[in-house]
């Protein structure tokens, strides 16, 4: 068991205005999910699944949003403005920007989205 203390930084997304554009990120349903699965043992076809840790912050902000910095960066960055470039939790399109993220990757290493269920990824043989 890990005991080490955490932190997270969390935007206050619910103060920030509407976004301009979609802020929809995609989630695979129960059942793609399960027909993945009964096709996999079926066929006889070996599944892979992952966790990503701390998964926003791979991805690239897609909004501007600025913070103060306060002592913890430093007594000679105290009080400048900082530019967050990536997605945090709490921002209103943070899941949408890690999707879109998510979907590049996939897509470099060769994966496809299914046409059935575009969150479920295969690579073709």
């Amino acid at each position: 068991m890990d005991f080490r203390r955490k932190a997270r930084w969390v935007k206050d997304g619910h103060k920030t205005p509407e976004p301009e554009t979609s802020n929809y990120a995609g989630v695979v349903s129960r059942e793609s999910v399960r027909i993945a699965f009964t096709y996999a043992a079926l066929m006889g076809v070996p599944v892979m699944a992952a966790d990503i840790r701390n998964a926003y912050l791979q991805a690239p902000s897609s909004e501007k949003h600025y913070i103060v910095c306060g002592p913890e960066f430093g007594l000679e960055n105290a009080g400048k403005r900082a530019l967050i470039k990536r997605a945090i939790y709490g921002g209103r399109v943070a899941g949408r920007d890690f999707w879109l993220h998510l979907r590049k990757c996939m897509e470099e290493l060769g994966f496809e989205s299914s046409k059935a269920d575009p969150d479920v990824w295969f690579r073709p043989a």
